[in-house]
């Protein structure tokens, strides 16, 4: 059974929308305490229409057990997104101290 399942798919919608906004909540807070460069900041608002699409989708499809099935692999999706994000924002960083 998936994470989403075990703990309820109503409670799941709130907890995928809650760890979107926290992730962006710890973004903010690291590059406010500079712990991250401010290119990974700016990265990480360019997937927003597709973060919005997978709370969207939770929001109208969790009573369908059928259609939630789906949002484990927009979040994996997701996850993925901000990874390369991430570190494409940290090469970057990277170029711009060295230049």
């Amino acid at each position: 059974m998936s994470p989403l399942v075990r703990v309820g798919i109503e409670t799941g919608s709130k907890l995928i929308r809650t760890g979107i906004l926290l992730l962006y909540a710890h973004l903010l807070a690291f590059t406010i305490f500079k712990s991250l460069p401010l290119t990974c900041s700016i990265r990480f608002n360019m997937p927003s229409q597709f973060q919005q699409r997978v709370v969207e989708f939770v929001k109208q499809n969790h009573n369908n057990e059928i259609k939630i099935f789906m949002e484990k692999y927009y979040c994996v999706r997701l996850h993925s997104l901000f990874g390369a994000l991430l570190a494409s924002g940290l090469v970057v960083a990277r170029g711009e101290l060295q230049s």
